[in-house]
């Protein structure tokens, strides 16, 4: 096999030949802490009802014999208070 070279009055034009770029992508971690606030709000509503108030009243009556003596039970065989 013959090598042959390039006279020097006639050189060989270089030939250049451009790829396409190669892209790297680096991808890098880290812990930050991220406040998520969830506001939240609460109505309280009261609901009065109508209020009905009741007084009950009772009575008693005592009978003191001014003899000192216990009193007589009456015809039905009950004793008052």
């Amino acid at each position: 096999m013959r090598h042959y070279r390039p006279r020097m009055g006639c050189r060989i034009p270089e030939q250049t030949v451009v790829h396409p770029t190669k892209c790297n992508v680096v991808h890098t971690c880290s812990e930050n802490v991220v406040n998520h606030i969830h506001p939240t709000h609460t109505t309280v509503v009261n609901h009065h009802l109508p209020n009905q108030h009741y007084f009950p009243r009772s009575t008693s009556a005592n009978q003191v014999n001014m003899n000192g003596g216990p009193m007589a039970p009456h015809m039905n065989g009950c004793r008052r208070c």
